[in-house]
């Protein structure tokens, strides 16, 4: 069974899911840009759900999670994690999430332990000094050139970038990658029609001009618990490198490559990428 729901919070209102009747309480938290609860976990939340109480929220400034007042920042998404897991009455939950997701989940984890049993970090922000071509990405953000690409673009074009450009396994039916284009356009006016960023604001306000305002390279050794990092092999976006570190870094520490994914290696390769995490999850599930 599938709930849809939303929380009025301070700041403006999260709509999110609850999948599943029973089990540990597992949060997925979505990347930036194009991304909501419905694409990214188009597979894992019903897979899950079969053993575990599965919360996918819309993050702030995507999917329905209008209207936000604030910025979305890292202090602004780790703000609305720690306002929906009271909502949910979540005393602790196992976090998985992808790039803005991850970071969120990592920075909330370091300022509140106690509350996270288990992460996974899926091309995990937070990571990196920098990007490349890092002032060049820097200005185009914050200036009007970037609001003029999501003006421009047509939401015929982000379903032709889905398909063309996002590395789908050759096993996704033709029928999903077009519902997950026709979810791409959704989310692109979506966002014009509030006025809101085809890009994040995470991307928007934690890239400064010489380095990201963002980096728990350093802070992973302080994380107790069991970690999971999933990575696409071919992700352009995190090098592969940062993931590696930090797995190496971390007291419980796992790293899994997956061959042939790239930045968004839930949907591109959901049969390897569930059967990573549902692995994890059984394996440190006597710890819970």
């Amino acid at each position: 069974m599938i709930t849809h729901q939303s929380a009025d919070l301070p700041e403006g209102r999260i709509n999110y899911r609850v999948l599943g009747e029973s089990g540990p309480a597992v949060v997925l938290l979505h990347g930036g840009g194009i991304d909501n609860g419905d694409w990214m976990w188009r597979w894992l939340a019903p897979e899950l759900a079969a053993d575990h109480r599965v919360y996918v929220p819309d993050q702030p400034k995507h999917g329905q999670s209008w209207p936000w007042r604030e910025r979305a920042d890292q202090r602004g998404q780790e703000q609305m994690l720690a306002r929906m897991l009271d909502h949910w009455q979540l005393e602790r939950a196992t976090l998985i999430g992808l790039s803005l997701g991850s970071a969120t989940a990592l920075g909330y984890t370091l300022r509140h332990p106690e509350r996270v049993q288990r992460l996974v970090l899926t091309s995990t922000g937070g990571l990196q000094n920098r990007v490349q071509t890092h002032e060049l990405a820097w200005l185009s953000l914050r200036r009007p050139f970037s609001w003029l690409i999501g003006r421009t673009m047509t939401a015929q074009s982000m379903r032709n970038w889905v398909r063309t450009k996002v590395a789908f396994a050759d096993y996704v039916p033709q029928e999903d990658i077009d519902a997950l284009a026709d979810l791409a356009a959704e989310e692109l006016l979506t966002k014009r029609e509030h006025g809101g960023h085809m890009f994040c604001d995470w991307n928007r306000f934690e890239t400064a001009p010489r380095h990201h305002r963002v980096n728990f390279s350093s802070r992973i050794p302080e994380l107790r618990q069991p970690v999971l990092f999933v990575h696409g092999e071919n992700d352009a976006a995190v090098p592969l490198r940062h993931p590696r570190d930090a797995a190496a870094a971390a007291h419980r520490g796992q790293l899994e490559v997956i061959e042939g994914a790239g930045h968004f290696a839930p949907v591109e390769r959901p049969r390897e990428y569930g059967g990573i995490v549902r692995q994890f999850l059984a394996e440190t599930a006597t710890e819970l």
